[in-house]
């Protein structure tokens, strides 16, 4: 539940600051009172279950050792393929995901359902990820891990998640509830936690304004600067008392994300904070 005396559910995705070390994320993390961290790059790559075992070894041990959890992995498993060999490929990667995310005791996946080529219905696509979804939750099942898939993509909108949520039908399988997309996409908040709002299981807090520079009409920009309605968003969290971790994930930044997104990260932890009544 949130309580007014502590940050503790503030967190931000790795992915806000992609070149940096692992040393410079948990650093971050601690001074600005995070008590996880979710986990998408690391030195400029994304996470992957490839990696050696050593480093994954490490990677856990230097947040656990430093009193940090990892909340959230944040997969790059995509599952809307029409090629049923392609989506067999997706959900093996996804269930390498899970596998990695007991190891380093993270109780959740985000998956996406990805895009695909104009020509199946959103029918077709939906059943393809519903059943691709089932699969990888029940891996989920075995290993005690939770699966959300991010409204993002071509499922951005909660209309959409909804129907692949109900189509999956597995209680293992939740939402990331990306704040900016499905408003973007012309969703009221009401429409959008209507549908997810008992399936969110963790929260990507961002803002943005529209703008003719960006290639879909909108821009990332600092919270309270956009066009969200960022308190109305989170009131519906304390409401119910949402008791997941909220993530900031800062995307304003250059191609190769060499900014240094310190200034930010302060400005949306502290902003978050102002709104859910902990400042």
């Amino acid at each position: 539940m949130f309580r007014k005396d502590t940050v503790v559910d503030i967190t931000y995705t790795t992915y806000s600051a992609p070149t940096w070390s692992i040393k410079k994320h948990i650093a971050l993390a601690k001074h600005m009172g995070c008590n996880a961290l979710e986990l998408r790059n690391i030195d400029n790559k994304p996470i992957d279950p490839a990696m050696p075992a050593t480093q994954k070894k490490d990677i856990a041990d230097e947040i656990h050792n430093a009193g940090l959890k990892i909340c959230v992995l944040g997969s790059d498993c995509k599952l809307a393929h029409p090629s049923r060999s392609d989506r067999h490929h997706a959900v093996h990667r996804a269930i390498e995901f899970v596998e990695l995310a007991k190891a380093w005791k993270a109780p959740i996946v985000r998956v996406f359902g990805g895009r695909y080529q104009p020509g199946p219905s959103d029918d077709e696509a939906n059943a393809w990820v519903a059943e691709s979804l089932r699969e990888v939750a029940d891996a989920g099942d075995e290993h005690g891990i939770q699966i959300a898939i991010e409204t993002h993509d071509a499922f951005s909108t909660s209309q959409r998640v909804r129907k692949v949520l109900d189509l999956t039908n597995h209680p293992r399988v939740g939402v990331v509830w990306d704040f900016g997309h499905p408003y973007r996409l012309g969703e009221s908040v009401a429409e959008t936690w209507d549908l997810i709002g008992t399936k969110t299981i963790h929260v990507h807090f961002k803002d943005i304004r529209h703008s003719r520079k960006d290639r879909d009409g909108w821009e990332p920009c600092l919270p309270g600067t956009g066009d969200l309605p960022l308190q109305e968003m989170v009131n519906r969290l304390k409401a119910t008392r949402y008791s997941g971790h909220i993530s900031t994930e800062w995307e304003g930044r250059s191609a190769k994300g060499l900014d240094d997104p310190r200034e930010a990260l302060f400005s949306h932890t502290a902003y978050l904070r102002k709104l859910l009544g902990n400042n």
